[in-house]
């Protein structure tokens, strides 16, 4: 295992998730977390290692990243190359079952480090800070997936539209109420 710092998008596994999410983009630009999950599942590189493992990066890990960054608008942090393959992404839909399992998935992953760092100090993290920012970056990403359960509606846009682009919208609609 190859990583650098605390979270998915700086390690090996979280890299290998991130470009076959970039090379599996649809052409529509619309995301759906299910068929991510669904397919991260079948990839022999990509799919996520058991919760009960307790291991620190996982590809359940980077889309809740990833997650968080649609929510927060913050996506272009993550590229670096020219021909940024997510700025095709127009939407991102969650199914609540799909953010539920993660949830479970990211719940269970902090549950079972925290048992294995009983026998193997720091769950195998170098310093203790690390393990210490690891699980706050962790409980952060189960918080965030914990507050788009409460929305309403079984099916939830990940991508937050500006009051610029409502307005645009509404004009280019002709409900421009001048």
């Amino acid at each position: 295992m190859g990583c650098w710092g605390i979270k998915a998008f700086e390690s090996d596994e979280g890299l290998d998730a991130l470009e076959w999410i970039r090379n599996h983009i649809p052409e529509d630009g619309c995301l759906h977390l299910k068929e991510l999950l669904d397919q991260l599942k079948l990839d022999e590189w990509c799919r996520p290692p058991a919760a009960e493992n307790g291991e620190s990066h996982s590809s359940t890990m980077l889309i809740a990243e990833l997650m968080e960054s649609f929510q927060n608008g913050t996506i272009e942090e993550w590229e670096y190359l020219p021909n940024n393959p997510f700025e095709k992404v127009v939407s991102f839909l969650a199914e609540k079952e799909s953010v539920k399992e993660m949830c479970e998935y990211l719940s269970k992953t902090l549950e079972s480090a925290r048992e294995n760092a009983q026998n193997n100090q720091w769950n195998g993290w170098f310093e203790e800070t690390n393990w210490n920012k690891w699980q706050e970056h962790i409980e952060s990403l189960i918080e965030t997936l914990r507050k788009i359960l409460e929305q309403d509606g079984d099916v939830l846009e990940l991508i937050q539209q500006t009051a610029q682009e409502i307005s645009e919208e509404h004009i280019e609609g002709g409900m421009n109420m001048e």
